[in-house]
């Protein structure tokens, strides 16, 4: 299997932790139907979608956290997913209090290799076992 979309996972972390909010830059890599879910979606009760949805999610993470950066622990394809285990460090906008914590993200493909769906759990066993691997 081609590690084409691990790859993918690779640059819009890098692009992140660069500092980069331009969505415009990531249309590469994105597809305009992309579905996100995280632990702030589920607040609201539903996913961000498409490019706008992306961009609110960018939002409210910036405005939360003066500081945000993610360091990849393991990124890897399983099936036609790919699964990335991270540790996300970051710091509050208004509180100034560190944070950090273990974060497990999968990401779904289409034919061309632009995410569909990411589905971001706060638990990285959750992430593991919803792509099959139960360690």
């Amino acid at each position: 299997m081609s590690l084409q979309n691990v790859e993918v996972i690779r640059t819009l972390i890098a692009q992140w932790n660069a500092g980069d909010r331009h969505l415009e830059r990531s249309y590469a890599y994105v597809d305009p139907a992309i579905e996100l879910e995280s632990p702030i979606s589920s607040l609201v009760g539903e996913p961000y979608r498409g490019y706008a949805g992306i961009e609110k999610w960018m939002s409210e993470l910036d405005e939360q956290f003066a500081e945000w950066a993610i360091t990849v622990d393991d990124v890897r394809q399983v099936g036609e997913r790919v699964v990335a285990i991270v540790t996300v460090s970051g710091r509050g906008r208004a509180s100034g209090a560190p944070l950090e914590f273990a974060s497990g993200s999968v990401f779904d493909f289409g034919s061309d290799h632009r995410v569909m769906r990411v589905h971001i759990y706060p638990d990285v066993q959750e992430a593991l076992k919803a792509v099959g691997l139960d360690e």
